[in-house]
């Protein structure tokens, strides 16, 4: 039998079983072989006479968008389910991958082969499965078998706010990470028309979650932190600000870094935000391609994201590992004391006190942000 196949239909999805999952959408990938004889179309050369596979991707994509399941498995299984019911198709095999669910791999996901046979009785495709959320989480950890696993994937795309002024360079290099609009669900005269289009993902004003970054520069540092700031509170409002303190460069000869923290209401996810971040970074003059320590005029690391722990690609981490250094520690301490490390299970007040330079601080320095 001939195959129309569907590759790499990404698609956003509120998937997992833990309560930080529900509050957020996640990229996932779609790989779709259909049974389908195209000798048919191949004589008659008529649309009219294919597998219209824009009307199957359409249609998953309103289905998967509308979805809410704790495992993947369950999402392919009624993903199958519905190209085979709804376009006539008699056998399929699905591929849905979870990009980067698991450190060191580009993705984990699920293989699916089913056909019209295996179809059960019931007619109608439910859109969600209720989660029990473990009491535990608040704090996302590895389970055993999934040691050093991370939970998501790539960033979440969100859609581009519409401003009457041309676009900064900071919206243009953010907006190149970020910016996608889901498309509208396909309509045929078989279904009902499927519901108005959401609002885009900025205006659905999402639970947001505290969240701490690192700032620094140390070219043209007053500049750049005044900058990065303000660009922290045009996208996420009002932000809470430490001190600023001066340190010497770290690992290489240069001038010194003017150092904060930033604490946001973030309503993104992780991801999507290291990608926002690394954006405004770009959008300074920084040069990511340089993984050398060396000079920087702009240098944004989220430390925490509420009480999550995860590991993703590359060396992105939470909480970040440079939470040893002083110049960290010592603003995270000035502007929330009382914040208890997930890991460590101590307040960042307690942390600051038994750090090696809690009695030679970093100098504070008066800048304005």
């Amino acid at each position: 039998m001939d195959r129309v196949f569907i590759e790499g239909l990404e698609i956003e999805a509120q998937i997992g079983i833990y309560d930080w999952e529900r509050r957020i959408r996640q990229p996932l990938l779609f790989d779709l072989e259909m049974a389908f004889d195209n000798r048919k179309p191949a004589s008659s050369d008529a649309v009219a006479d294919t597998l219209d596979y824009k009307a199957v991707s359409k249609r998953l994509i309103q289905f998967v968008g509308e979805s809410s399941f704790g495992l993947v498995e369950t999402l392919a299984e009624r993903c199958a389910e519905l190209v085979l019911r709804e376009f006539g198709v008699e056998s399929l095999k699905l591929k849905l991958s979870k990009p980067g669910a698991v450190r060191g791999a580009r993705a984990v996901g699920v293989t699916i082969e089913r056909d019209r046979a295996s179809l059960p009785a019931q007619a109608s495709v439910p859109t969600s499965t209720p989660i029990a959320s473990p009491a535990h989480a608040a704090v996302v950890r590895p389970e055993p078998a999934m040691a050093g696993a991370r939970r998501d994937t790539a960033p979440m795309a969100f859609a581009r706010r519409e401003a009457a002024d041309p676009p900064s360079a900071l919206q243009l290099a953010a907006a190149r990470v970020l910016a996608r609009r889901q498309e509208p669900a396909v309509r045929t005269a078989t279904r009902p028309a499927p519901p108005p289009r959401r609002e885009p993902l900025e205006a659905q004003r999402a639970p947001t979650v505290t969240t701490y970054i690192s700032i620094g520069s140390n070219i043209e540092p007053e500049r750049n932190l005044r900058s990065a700031v303000a660009a922290l509170r045009e996208r996420f409002g009002e932000v809470k600000l430490s001190p600023v303190y001066r340190t010497e460069a770290v690992g290489f000869e240069g001038p010194d870094f003017l150092n904060a923290i930033v604490a946001i209401e973030s309503d993104v996810h992780p991801f999507a935000l290291n990608d926002w971040l690394h954006a405004l970074e770009i959008a300074h003059g920084r040069d990511r391609r340089d993984k050398s320590y060396s000079d920087r005029p702009l240098d944004l690391d989220i430390i925490y994201f509420g009480k999550l722990v995860l590991e993703g690609p590359g060396d992105f981490m939470l909480p970040r590992p440079e939470l040893r250094h002083a110049f960290v520690l010592k603003p995270l301490a000035d502007v929330a004391p009382r914040f208890v490390d997930p890991v460590r299970g101590a307040t960042l007040e307690t942390l600051w006190k038994a750090h090696p330079d809690h009695d030679n601080p970093p100098q504070q320095v008066v800048l304005d942000l």
